[in-house]
């Protein structure tokens, strides 16, 4: 076994094997653990596991159905707010003890004052309001305010709620009281409108119990919502970054194949001699095969079992960083200690095989066609069950898949007639070119695998560092360094100018200010909106059944891009988001009428905008063009930047401009901030080890034609070649392989940009320098070997 270790290609293949080992088993591991930690973010969200909705109270079967696991409730309605002669109408919540079964509720004990955790809701008698109900009654913690037929004393401020998961500027001042207050304010009677939550913790088996045997008990109000069928399950970076990172360790353990696939070769014809003596002698195959086999598969097994160890602290450490509750998965220990057997079973041991077959006269004679069809097929094979290691399916992963076999199957067919067509050319061309291409050309066996390998390599590598900086950048500027903290909302017009004078003396940076007018939708194309829209869409439904808040503007904000038509530009045009114009069947052209106000507001439909709903800037459904709403009722939002040591200062505007509702999103920045910075963490790491397994390819086709190349350059000096010759035709020789092998990569990576980008960017992902990273490698090794003296048999026998 020692003397495995003696061979420079045994030595890369053990740490292609190593590096592999380390990628596949710490995604294995994290696989379950970030798994397990998006659940926890789902349900924070969420409020539970499993959530029962409904219009009313749910009835007893139910209850007892759920009350056995951990559960808690909570009552959503809209009422006002008492104080003296001042009214406000607020969202009120009333949550049972038990409340939040996640997360914990921030709240203050001033309106400015340091916020902090608190584990359960308010005790009976309190309420808890939101620091802007307080500024609109310019009260303060102590006093006392009435709900319905009941006072409460105002203990606390919200600040921030684990379930909070209302638009900016829909949302209404909130406040939280017991649910045992409930009965006594007397604001919930026959025909009132509530919404009422039972929220339950509950881990997956139950949950799945729980969702079927509520299934057939749901009234038409009612509807379960869990952790896995939410909506909110498809938002956030943590989903974009782990399918990433799933192709990115996919990426690697590629490469690290290409490497052990092309040094096999190598190591096999170093066994030939050995083999030929083994068969002489008499040796069966079962004996020759433990001999050359069993010593490289039992020498590999020690940096396999190394990486595994290595990743599986580096895996347990990670998941401790992201409070995972998940246990410590040994099954994905064993499976990661899988995967490079299966790298080694599919990659080498085919072509280490094939010499069994071989004659020992042909062994000794150093026999060239070792490692053709039958290896190649197997290789091509391989990457199949490493994808299922690692995803569990092939949804994940089918371009990549798909990609690579595309490019080994191609490369026989298209490249090698390619190849024979440019030797022909060449002709007559200068003799250091003829010589380095008539070696590539004439070496197919050899060529085709090379290039194979260096072309998966360098698109892969280009691919993933595109797509991964891409994928930073783009969460890096929905949050920049000042991304706006705070929203204000129900500015009035004649309060634009004190605001903005109010901004400038604190040197707050301040977004656009947009108008919000309340409408309903009522007709399309002059049909009532409920016999033009023919689809049962969600979101079809909840823009039908509410006001929409509608804006104007000639400028695209910088969160919107318009997918069709173009931005509304003159009074009675307006864009609609895409994604709510398909569920209500709009298209360019078509005219809407809103029922506001005042008078009916009609508009013909010029464009469609993609929103990104994740910026943190206001967005809107229907955008119409400046001078449209004049005429309406309006009020402004917007938001700004302030630093958090300075939010007392927001005090004084809220005793300038008392209506204003002051929405702090501190809170929610830092959560998303620090999901940016474990990303980019994730992305260096994963760079390193792509950085690593390019390097091993490019070694192993350095050590893969560095015996025949002295070979070659042995015989050119026998027939008098000169050194300037030999470096001349040495370079070129690397300079067509490398540079066809970047061109080819560039070119599959440009056609990858599509399903990269469905994969990752909802269908875009940019041209990118990153595309130019192949080149790199033409470049370097290029100068490198035009540089370096050339050696020959002679010299290397003399070193």
């Amino acid at each position: 076994m020692t003397k495995a270790w003696r061979s420079n290609a045994f030595r890369l293949q053990a740490l292609a094997i190593f590096i592999a080992a380390i990628a596949m088993t710490t995604m294995l591991v994290l696989r379950n653990s970030v798994d397990d930690r998006f659940n926890q973010r789902t349900a924070v969200a969420l409020g539970g596991d499993l959530v029962l909705e409904g219009t009313r109270f749910p009835e007893p079967a139910q209850r007892n159905a759920l009350e056995a696991m951990p559960h808690t409730e909570s009552v959503n309605f809209a009422s006002v707010l008492i104080h003296e002669e001042q009214f406000l109408l607020a969202s009120v919540r009333a949550v049972s003890q038990s409340f939040p079964l996640y997360g914990q509720i921030q709240v203050s004990d001033d309106r400015f004052s340091s916020p902090y955790d608190e584990t359960s809701g308010p005790q009976p008698g309190n309420i808890w309001l939101a620091g802007q109900a307080l500024d609109r009654l310019k009260m303060q913690v102590g006093q006392t305010i009435t709900l319905g037929e009941k006072a409460f004393l105002i203990e606390r401020v919200i600040v921030q709620e684990p379930d909070q998961q209302s638009g900016f500027y829909s949302m209404n001042p909130r406040a939280m009281i017991s649910l045992q207050d409930l009965d006594d304010t007397g604001v919930l009677g026959a025909g009132s409108r509530y919404r009422h939550n039972l929220l339950v913790a509950a881990e997956e088996q139950e949950r799945e119990r729980l969702e079927q045997a509520l299934a057939a008990t749901l009234r038409p109000d009612q509807e379960v919502e869990t952790v896995v069928n939410t909506e909110l399950r498809e938002r956030g970076p943590i989903q974009q970054l782990f399918l990433w990172s799933q192709l990115a360790i996919m990426l690697v353990v590629l490469l690290c194949a290409a490497a052990i696939f092309l040094t096999a070769r190598h190591r096999a014809r170093q066994q030939q001699t050995l083999c030929a003596v083994m068969k002489t002698v008499g040796a069966n195959q079962q004996q020759i095969a433990k001999r050359l086999l069993g010593a490289d598969a039992l020498a590999l097994f020690i940096p396999a079992l190394a990486g595994v160890l290595l990743a599986s602290m580096l895996g347990a450490f990670i998941a401790t960083r992201l409070d995972s509750n998940a246990p410590f998965q040994w099954q994905a220990v064993l499976q990661g200690l899988t995967g490079p057997v299966i790298l080694w079973l599919g990659f080498a041991a085919p072509t280490l095989w094939q010499q069994l077959s071989l004659s020992p006269l042909s062994l000794l004679r150093g026999a060239d066609d070792i490692g053709s069809r039958l290896p190649m097929l197997i290789a091509l094979a391989t990457p199949i069950p490493l994808a299922l290691l690692l995803t569990g399916s092939f949804t994940t992963l089918w371009p990549l898949l798909l990609l690579t076999c595309a490019i080994a199957i191609g490369l026989p067919v298209l490249l090698w007639p390619l190849i024979m067509l440019i030797d022909s050319l060449l002709r007559s061309a200068p003799l250091p070119a003829r010589l380095a291409f008539r070696r590539l050309s004439r070496r197919k066996t050899t060529t085709l695998p090379l290039l194979a390998a260096l072309i998966i390599s360098l698109s892969v590598l280009s691919m993933s560092m595109h797509a991964g900086r891409q994928l930073l950048s783009d969460w890096q500027s929905t949050l920049p360094e000042q991304a706006p903290n705070y929203f204000v909302i129900n500015l009035f017009d004649e309060d634009l100018e004190g605001f903005e004078q109010w901004l400038d003396q604190h040197n707050s940076d301040v977004q656009p200010l947009y108008p919000v007018v309340r409408a309903r939708l009522t007709s399309i194309n002059g049909e009532s909106v409920r016999d033009a829209v023919t689809k049962e869409e969600d979101r079809a439904e909840r823009a039908l059944n509410r006001d929409l808040s509608l804006t104007e503007s000639n400028t695209l904000p910088d969160s919107n891009l318009v997918s069709e038509g173009r931005m509304a530009n003159q009074p009675g045009e307006v864009t609609v988001e895409s994604k709510l114009a398909d569920s209500l069947g709009l298209k360019v052209g078509d005219e809407v009428t809103f029922t506001g106000s005042a008078m009916p507001i009609t508009a013909s439909v010029t464009g469609l905008r993609e929103v990104d709903w994740e910026s943190f800037a206001p967005n809107f459904y229907f955008m119409f063009a400046e001078g449209t709403l004049s005429s309406q009722d309006r009020t402004w939002i917007t938001s700004f930047y302030l630093p958090e040591d300075r939010a007392a200062e927001l005090s004084q505007l809220v005793g300038q401009f008392p209506q204003v509702s002051l929405l702090d999103v501190n809170a929610i920045l830092s959560s998303l901030q620090d999901i940016i910075a474990q990303a980019s963490q994730a992305a260096f790491m994963v760079g390193a080890l792509l950085m690593a397994a390019a390097l091993l390819v490019l070694s192993a086709a350095i050590l893969t034609t560095a015996d025949q190349l002295r070979r070659d350059n042995s015989l050119l000096t026998t027939l008098g070649a000169e050194t300037p010759i030999l470096r001349k035709t040495a370079a070129l020789q690397a300079f067509f392989m490398t540079g066809g092998a970047a061109l080819l990569a560039t070119l599959i990576h440009s056609l990858a940009l599509w399903p990269l980008g469905e994969r990752l960017f909802d269908g875009r992902l940019p041209f990118s320098l990153w595309q130019a990273l192949p080149w790199l490698l033409p470049l370097l090794l290029t100068l490198t070997v035009a540089f370096l003296p050339p050696m020959t048999s002679r010299e290397q026998a003399r070193q």
